[in-house]
């Protein structure tokens, strides 16, 4: 891999490169229409990228100015910069393994969590910020699905190839609050939700009373807190497969 720029350290726009900017082209192909968009640009932040970025940030209702700063990289899943808690380290931003302790190490055990249930299961418990050795086991099988080396030590590779996998666990998600209840990770969760078969609506992105509803049904049945809210206890529930 070249060298690697953590996603969410630097303000993006046309002519920028790096990995973080091939990470940015594989979060807008995921999403469906009219959210994203084909992109054949491959690492380098040209006139299809920029194109791909307001066409998000109008769905959004974000500044159109294809510029991907904050609040563009909110929407799209990755709290940096005033949208990190106080003291907590942009996730990738630091390499991560047992003893480490942060917002970062949560967001590591949420995204492993909702990815599949064998991860989910390997950590054993909701995310706690503590990095033990459960999350290190969980790292390694991740690591091993993805053929990378499985020494349970989160770097620029594990980090990569999560934001390839994961799609949520990175902020919390609810109804009641804009800077939760829209973007890449709110998709996610809803097509998460239809694959448990809680929900049946569009898969628009918006944390609307219907992926309140299916999220309330969800922690019913999982016999935890029923609030509507998805926070580390819920992205443990999350998994389907």
């Amino acid at each position: 891999m070249t060298a690697y720029i953590t996603l969410g350290s630097r303000v993006l726009m046309r002519g920028d490169e790096g990995t973080d900017v091939l990470l940015l082209q594989n979060l807008l192909k995921v999403l469906p229409e009219p959210i994203g968009s084909i992109i054949k640009e491959k690492g380098t932040f040209g006139t299809e990228t920029e194109a791909a970025v307001k066409k998000l940030q109008h769905y959004f209702n974000l500044s159109l100015d294809g510029v991907v700063g904050p609040n563009t990289f909110l929407f799209l899943g990755v709290p940096s910069g005033k949208y990190i808690p106080p003291g907590g380290s942009l996730f990738g931003e630091r390499t991560l393994s047992k003893s480490d302790y942060g917002y970062d190490v949560w967001v590591l055990q949420n995204r492993l969590a909702t990815t599949s249930k064998s991860f989910s299961k390997a950590l054993g418990q909701p995310a706690t910020k503590s990095f033990g050795a459960p999350t290190a086991t969980a790292v390694k099988i991740f690591q091993k699905d993805v053929h990378l080396d499985a020494d349970g030590i989160a770097g620029p590779q594990t980090f990569y190839q999560l934001y390839n996998y994961a799609g949520m666990g990175a902020r919390v998600l609810q109804k009641s609050r804009w800077d939760r209840n829209q973007g890449y990770d709110v998709y996610w969760l809803q097509k998460y939700l239809q694959d448990l078969n809680y929900y049946s609506g569009k898969l628009d992105a918006r944390f609307g009373p219907k992926t309140e509803a299916a999220v309330k049904k969800l922690q019913e049945d999982a016999g935890i807190k029923i609030d509507g809210i998805v926070g580390a206890k819920t992205f443990s529930h999350l998994a389907p497969i």
